[in-house]
């Protein structure tokens, strides 16, 4: 999913709940503190030249 296609999602939301992989929601005390683009330059065993960006999203 791309960060735009999030951001479009959480603008037609009016609440929003965090669930965990168990089943389980996050308590409503805990917040987003921090959303990065992490880029990735790196060359794997067999010497191929790779690239990969993901997106962190952070609960605390």
């Amino acid at each position: 999913m791309k960060l735009s296609e999030i951001k479009s999602e959480l603008k037609k939301l009016t609440t929003i709940a965090f669930q965990l992989p168990n089943g389980d929601l996050v308590p409503s005390h805990f917040h987003v503190t921090e959303v990065g683009k992490v880029s990735k330059h790196f060359i794997d065993c067999g010497g191929t030249v790779r690239t990969e960006e993901v997106i962190n999203f952070q609960l605390w």
